[in-house]
């Protein structure tokens, strides 16, 4: 067997996060990557299967201002990484400067976004810009086109905002890390198996038996189902929640996100440039449901249902979300948007429209193939959704199920992660070059 002082596996955004971090500011001798795919990031942390958002919390109303002052710090970890690491070539690839603005349409709305902006927002966010319908009309003139002249507006706007291609992200992860001649990254190897039968684990795959003194299981949503499988987090299940994007022609200068309600997990349809194209709007995602670990891979399904674990317990926590009034609103109407033809013309006249008026559904063109899968754990003790980031630590082994606020605090979980993997063992993690590097003040 090789043996390893680390094994990682998964190759996604925040797994190579943690291998970069490992490799520049740890003493790990030896480090493997196990990623089943034929190269890192292409699941959830491909660039097609998110808003490729840096969300920094100017613009997410659904997160409370505790929350948001942690978002920020942890979103300009990546910014400061970027203008430290990359190149030319790289960062234009990478991480993009654009506009973004938070929406509110209507007097409750702008209620609401008053109120936020008039607590500790103006402190932690001195740049954003408070704009009534005449000056929004500057800045992004296809919201006012065609709009009802009486519909109120107010939007908190920026132009400091950032989209992020997460798989070219990943990718500069990896190669940096990489240049340690003893960190080696394996593709096209599915771990099937992770025990601990002595003193080391050993992580089988279907090509062979590696083994380690420590193991981070960074996986996405497969990673509750190892933890699970080794008799931890028997209390969690999980939620496969996916969504769909439409594409138009550009139409927005910049991100328009929605006003949403404080708690939801799901966010809002939203407008976005794509970093990919700089042709198209998107407008995404839409909420759904699927039984499967990975979208559009239906050998996930078993596992989603063993991932699920459903037993009384699981039930009574589902009947629980189901019972929020705008859970199960968000659910009603986005299954409604899956529907051929009659979809695309509710989508387009209940989301759409809010952004800009003067879409039709014509315009819109469903991009398939396009949209990931995001894991929400359930709390089956607690019979409701776990909100947040969600890190199941055991001995010597650590599982990331899902960050939050998504792909946005990967440099965070990843220093999160190499200090649980050096508690565990005689090295070290110098936290102290590493907030200097990257000017981390949290």
């Amino acid at each position: 067997m090789e043996e390893y002082d680390v094994i990682i596996v998964g190759g996604g955004i925040v797994g190579t996060a943690s291998m970069y971090a490992i490799s520049r500011y740890s003493n790990f001798r030896k480090v493997l990557m196990i990623e089943k795919e034929n190269d890192v990031a292409l699941l959830n942390s491909n660039s097609k299967n998110n808003s490729q958002t840096l969300h920094s919390g100017e613009i997410e109303t659904n997160y409370s201002i505790e929350k948001t002052a942690e978002t920020k710090e942890h979103a300009s970890l990546v910014v400061k990484y970027a203008n430290r690491e990359l190149n030319s070539e790289e960062k234009i690839k990478t991480l993009q400067k654009c506009q973004k603005m938070a929406l509110a349409v209507g007097s409750e709305e702008i209620e609401k976004l008053e109120k936020r902006y008039d607590s500790k927002f103006k402190e932690l966010f001195p740049y954003v810009k408070k704009l009534k319908r005449d000056e929004l009309e500057k800045v992004e003139p296809n919201i006012i086109k065609g709009r009802n002249r009486d519909e109120k507006l107010l939007a908190l706007f920026t132009e400091e905002g950032y989209m992020v291609n997460y798989n070219e992200l990943a990718n500069s992860f990896i190669k940096r890390a990489l240049e340690k001649e003893s960190y080696t990254l394996k593709l096209n190897e599915e771990v099937k198996k992770i025990g601990k039968p002595g003193g080391n684990f050993e992580v089988e795959t279907n090509k062979k038996i590696y083994r380690s003194k420590l193991v981070l299981v960074a996986a996405g949503a497969y990673s509750l189902l190892f933890a699970r499988r080794m008799g931890y987090a028997m209390k969690l299940g999980i939620l496969s929640v996916g969504g769909k994007f439409f594409y138009s022609k550009k139409v927005l200068k910049g991100k328009v996100y929605r006003v949403e309600r404080e708690g939801i997990p799901f966010a809002a349809v939203h407008g976005d440039p794509d970093i990919t194209n700089d042709k198209i709007t998107r407008f995404g995602p839409t909420v759904n449901i699927y039984p499967e670990l990975e979208k559009g891979n239906w050998s996930s399904i078993p596992d989603y249902f063993r991932s699920m674990n459903i037993d009384m317990d699981t039930v009574k926590s589902m009947e629980n979300i189901l019972k929020d009034h705008e859970i199960s609103k968000i659910v009603r109407e986005n299954a409604v948007y899956s529907i051929p033809v009659i979809g695309k013309r509710e989508f387009t006249k209940n989301e759409v429209n809010k952004i800009v008026p003067s879409l039709k559904p014509e315009d819109l063109k469903l991009a398939r193939g396009i949209g990931g899968v995001r894991p929400q754990i359930v709390d089956t003790e607690k019979k409701n959704l776990a909100l947040g980031g969600t890190a199941i630590k055991g001995d010597g082994i650590i599982f990331n199920v899902t960050p939050s606020p998504g792909a946005t605090s990967c440099l965070k979980e990843a220093m999160d992660n190499a200090l649980f993997l050096a508690d565990y063992s005689d090295n070290e993690f110098d936290i102290g070059r590493f907030k200097k590097e990257l000017d981390y003040r949290l």
